[in-house]
């Protein structure tokens, strides 16, 4: 024999269930019964449910999340200012089978069909409808993404011990990007087969200012940068 007791408390509605000769008792307060009632049979009659009052819309999680991995468009800018990155310049990206593009306004934002998005991430993130790192998914027409333009201005940033800009790390960059590896991290061969690569004629020469680089990479936390 099995079935459903129900039995009214000052501190709740007990709900008691019997099958053979197990039973469950559950204390429910009085909305919680109301909610259980309004899940199995609706609204009572002429009641309905008044929706949540907010001064603003709930916003996607997805845009939340984008916002918080990479705010504003201000980090775009220094692509602009050196010249890597161009005011007007169609960004392509590929999500789901889907190919998806965005215009760089003046001011770093993305402009994706009219849709204003201020950050690589927020825009990459809007156009897949998915959490998308947009520094490594927006590309040019080159085929380089905006990481790849963002390590080769770091790239000829780098200044030496003396304080003088380095070929050899330009072209170590440039190497690394070309081979889709990351600039800021040192491996033994891929070293040797830049070296290879590269015929640079005073190797210890290069050698040295690839250690001043790594270590300037390692200094700025860009290792791992996103």
């Amino acid at each position: 024999m099995s079935g459903v007791t129900v039995e009214h408390k000052p501190d709740g509605t007990s709900l008691c269930f019997v099958s053979g000769d197990i039973s469950v008792s559950v204390l429910l307060a009085p909305r919680e019964v109301e909610e259980l009632v309004t899940k199995l049979i609706g609204c009572p009659e002429g009641e309905t449910k008044q929706p949540d009052r907010t001064d603003q819309p709930a916003r996607p999680r997805v845009k939340i999340r984008a916002e918080r991995a990479d705010r504003g468009a201000s980090a775009v800018l220094p692509l602009i200012s050196a010249g890597v990155l161009r005011v007007g310049e169609i960004l392509t990206m590929r999500s789901g089978g889907v190919e998806y593009f965005a215009t760089i306004r003046g001011d770093g934002s993305f402009d994706i069909d009219g849709h204003i998005e201020r950050s690589p991430t927020e825009a990459a993130t809007y156009a897949a409808q998915a959490p998308r790192s947009g520094w490594r998914i927006w590309v040019n027409s080159a085929g380089e993404t905006l990481e790849d333009l963002r390590w080769r201005l770091r790239g000829s940033e780098f200044r030496d011990s003396e304080g003088n800009a380095n070929k050899t790390v330009e072209q170590w960059v440039d190497f690394c990007i070309r081979k889709r590896l990351r600039p800021g991290v040192e491996r033994l061969g891929t070293i040797a087969a830049f070296f290879s690569d590269s015929r640079t004629e005073d190797i210890d020469e290069a050698r040295a200012a690839l250690a001043q680089w790594f270590a300037w990479c390692v200094d700025q936390r860009w290792i791992r940068s996103t």
